[in-house]
């Protein structure tokens, strides 16, 4: 991932640093299991997504209630969160 980071440093903006490449970047966080808290989640989220996350959240919320599409980089849906 370092050489793509490099390789793609050029076509990126500057300050701050971010691009966004459609890749399970693992290394900024991962949720524990399936009802993920939107706390947990917003550590990774938040660096990923910056501040469309909180946008993201609210529309997982509509769209996935029950948060049937999860993985270990899902966002949460706000339903989901607050069963445990």
């Amino acid at each position: 991932m370092s050489k793509l980071y490099d390789y793609m440093a050029p076509y990126v903006s500057k300050s701050p640093r971010a691009a966004y490449l459609n890749y399970k970047d693992l290394d900024l966080g991962r949720n524990n299991d399936v009802h993920t808290k939107y706390a947990q989640a917003s550590i990774w989220g938040l660096k990923y997504f910056k501040n469309n996350f909180r946008r993201l959240v609210h529309v997982k919320t509509l769209v996935d209630p029950g948060n049937f599409f999860k993985d270990e980089q899902s966002i949460p849906s706000v339903h989901s969160s607050r069963k445990k």
